[in-house]
């Protein structure tokens, strides 16, 4: 039978209708809890699935709108209940070198990737305060820890991300809110799919010969990151707070 560790709590996830966002969901609901999602796919997309029982419910939404967020963070909570547990996956990515890629895409990263998860982490905290407790967890990347060239933007987005998890679990702690961030390696998700190309089979190879993992196809699979994001929210992980976790099957230990 299903552990339904989570019976009775409400989450958010965002991004949560494709890659690890998906895989999020679907364990959350599994193990019982009542999960809603915030992405910016069309309504009439996450209408069906909600109506699959993919989901309890869910709102397009831009989340580098602050007051588009906190509107469909209220009706989420209005629909589903106060949030127990905020995940906050929902990213872009595209490569930005430099100089020759617009200003406009570093921006786009920084409004996305990093003031996203602030404006639906400041919609969430208030609530989360009033009941004194709930868990945040931010999904960063490996390249805001060890960086990349031709990634400035999602790199330093998602190093802002992991200090933001730091910062909001020494400020927010006292409220019995637990904050932590997972940062995966490469995982097999549409935003990585331009990677998954016979023009990027040089650069992958690369990155193997060095590789710590058994396995030989160098990207993981979304599941994986949502055990490690799901064990984060379940009080047994409660000796851990503000913590910056790598989840890359050791591909930063040999860098």
């Amino acid at each position: 039978m299903t552990d339904q560790r989570f019976s009775g709590k409400v989450a958010i996830v965002t991004g949560g209708t494709s890659g690890i966002g998906e895989a999020v969901v679907a364990r959350l609901v599994a193990d019982g809890a009542t999960v809603g999602i915030l992405t910016e796919a069309p309504q009439a997309d996450l209408d069906a699935v909600v109506a699959s029982g993919k989901a309890h419910a869910a709102v397009q939404v831009d989340i580098a709108d602050a007051e588009a967020v906190a509107r469909a963070v209220a009706k989420l909570a209005e629909t589903l209940g106060p949030v127990d547990i905020l995940v906050n996956n929902a990213a872009i990515w595209a490569p930005n070198p430099v100089p020759d890629s617009p200003i406009a895409l570093f921006d786009r990263h920084i409004d996305v990737n990093l003031k996203g998860s602030f404006y639906v982490t400041h919609a969430v905290v208030p609530a989360m305060i009033e009941r004194e407790g709930g868990s945040i967890i931010f999904v960063g990347s490996v390249s805001g820890i060890a960086g990349r060239a031709g990634d400035s933007a999602y790199s330093a987005s998602k190093a802002g991300v992991a200090m933001l998890a730091r910062t909001l679990a020494a400020e927010l702690g006292p409220h019995r809110i637990r904050i932590n961030c997972v940062c995966p390696g490469s995982v097999a998700t549409p935003l990585t799919a331009g990677l998954r190309t016979p023009e990027g089979e040089h650069a992958i190879a690369a990155l193997m010969e060095n590789h710590p993992s058994p396995r030989r196809d160098f990207f993981m699979d979304p599941a994986q990151m949502a055990e490690v994001i799901c064990f984060l929210a379940d009080p047994v992980s409660s000796a851990i707070h503000g913590a910056v976790i790598i989840a890359d099957e050791g591909l930063t230990a040999t860098m």
